[in-house]
């Protein structure tokens, strides 16, 4: 709570601040390793073409339907990390990729930890999506290393995705408040993950319990530089278990383009990150199993509307929707549909599958100011998970309420719908101790990642957003007495035509075969 409260945004806060962006020390955009050997990744890949709606709001899948092999790693790194938009920029090129990030500088990085796969031998390896390659940190099976990590199905599964946080790449922006950001850009790439996962008919669990400094010694992390936020175990039960003679995890000295010139140090982030980390296989274990059922006590509300029903999804391929996706930067100020945001709400509330979550419950409440919806009254509301309906708080018909609260920004005043996903942070840190801190970030980040997805799929659009923390929660009372945002996101009608990107590894490689 220390760390939260230091870096909650307020009228004073914003404009007692001197910070300024230095253009010419811009973090780069690609984490590159010197001297070391690469495996180009199949460019031929398969597409997730299940329809996107049921891709995802689907629940995972206990069991993978499929042998897994590289070019199935190839689909779900480019469709959760890879890059689908390629600009000039300056002199340069700019490149945008399949999930958002803050402020489009792309913090968290992809290593795949992986068994013998068929096109893939054993290893630890860094995705690099400039290249679209592994680059090889680590020759053999280090699967029993995340197990002694605490990550125990990750021996059976062919291969876990780590993500990890280059910390100033964030920070060059958003100064301290950006170890909050961590949490949010690994969730949102989680969430195309899981969706493509279930597309693709393989079995994916996030896992935010395990041993930090096992994690980050086995990746060869910079300390105090970067960290290990989440790990993503893909297709559990696919795999001849891990050999039980463990690798020796020997130090990496490795050597990796700068950032910046110059880098800037914020040590709450550090201090926070620190104050949260596991120390044992045992503690991660009981830690997995400490929340308790929330025993939430919804506070009647009247009127309320319960979601539009079902429909046979007609939504466009998963694939088509990743490609489309990007963050709205203008809104129409056009009413979308309550049948949409039923679908949204739906797609983004269903159970996901986190290892600290029991079946069923959740962190993050959905609150969301409603500027423009069809056969819904403009006001503030509360989604009633118990009774399958939206509760109306308060009637209200003033745009720039949104606009305010997301910090003044008048997109959020456009927007048709503004969500804003919280949660109660003392029951969160008592249940979970000082890492229910990331738990609850992480969580809202993966279900602002599904908005995204969903927005998109339902042919609207979606940004997300910042806010003033305290006015936020004053606004949402006395419903929301207690709780802290999380992440804002708006959806609503695009004011321009958005084009699709493109899966830029396959035109790489028709370009140098024409």
């Amino acid at each position: 709570m220390i760390y939260h409260e230091a870096t909650k945004h307020s009228e004073v806060s914003i404009g007692a601040s001197a910070h300024y962006l230095d253009w010419d020390n811009k973090p780069s955009q690609f984490k590159e390793y010197e001297g070391l050997p690469s495996v180009a990744l199949p460019r031929n890949f398969p597409h997730p073409k299940q329809r996107s709606i049921g891709a995802i709001s689907s629940e995972p899948s206990n069991k993978s339907v499929k042998q897994i092999e590289v070019g199935d790693l190839a689909e779900l790194l480019f469709f959760s990390a890879g890059l689908t938009r390629k600009m000039r920029f300056g002199k340069g090129f700019y490149y945008m990729r399949a999930a958002s990030a803050t402020g489009a500088l792309y913090p968290i990085e992809t290593y795949v930890i992986s068994g013998r796969i068929p096109g893939l031998e054993a290893g630890v390896y860094h995705f690099n999506p400039l290249h679209f390659s592994l680059v090889k940190l680590r020759e053999g099976d280090y699967r029993c290393t995340l197990d002694d990590a605490g990550s125990p199905d990750s021996q059976s599964a062919p291969f876990t995705l780590a993500f990890t946080s280059l910390a100033w790449r964030n920070a060059w922006k958003y100064e301290a408040r950006s170890y909050r950001h961590w949490f949010w850009d690994s969730g949102v790439i989680a969430a195309n993950l899981l969706a493509t996962s279930n597309s693709a008919g393989i079995a994916t669990k996030l896992e935010l319990g395990f041993v930090d400094s096992e994690l980050d010694q086995l990746l060869g992390l910079k300390p105090k530089k970067e960290a290990t936020v989440a790990l993503a175990v893909v297709g559990g039960g696919r795999a001849e278990d891990a050999p039980r003679m463990r690798q020796p995890v020997q130090s990496l000295a490795l050597d990796v383009n700068p950032l910046s010139r110059e880098e800037a140090d914020y040590p709450i982030i550090w201090e926070a990150n620190e104050a949260s980390e596991l120390e044992s296989k045992s503690e991660t274990e009981s830690w997995r199993t400490r929340l308790e059922p929330s025993k939430r006590t919804v506070r009647p509300t009247t009127p309320a509307f319960p979601l539009r029903g079902t429909k046979k999804d007609t939504s466009p391929p998963l694939d088509e929707v990743i490609l489309l996706r990007g963050s709205t930067r203008k809104f129409a100020r056009q009413p979308i549909s309550f049948d949409n945001l039923s679908t949204i709400i739906r797609a983004s509330t269903t159970n996901t599958f986190l290892d600290f979550l029991p079946d069923n419950e959740a962190l993050i409440d959905f609150y969301f100011i409603a500027n423009d919806v069809q056969g819904l009254p403009t006001g503030s509301y509360f989604y009633n998970h118990d009774k399958n309906s939206v509760d109306q708080l308060k009637p209200h018909g003033n745009r720039s309420v949104s606009g305010y609260l997301c910090l003044g920004q008048s997109l959020f005043s456009d927007a048709s719908v503004v969500f804003f996903l919280m949660t109660n942070l003392t029951f969160a840190l008592k249940s979970l101790g000082n890492r229910g801190y990331r738990a609850a970030q992480f969580e809202a980040g993966v279900r602002a990642g599904k908005i995204y997805l969903s927005s998109y799929a339902v042919g609207i659009g979606a940004s997300g957003s910042t806010f003033f923390d305290d006015a936020a929660t004053e606004f949402f009372s006395p419903h929301a007495k207690g709780k802290s945002p999380m992440i804002a996101v708006g959806v609503g009608v695009p004011g321009y035509k958005a084009r699709s990107g493109r899966v830029l590894p396959q035109m790489t490689m028709k370009a140098q075969t024409s």
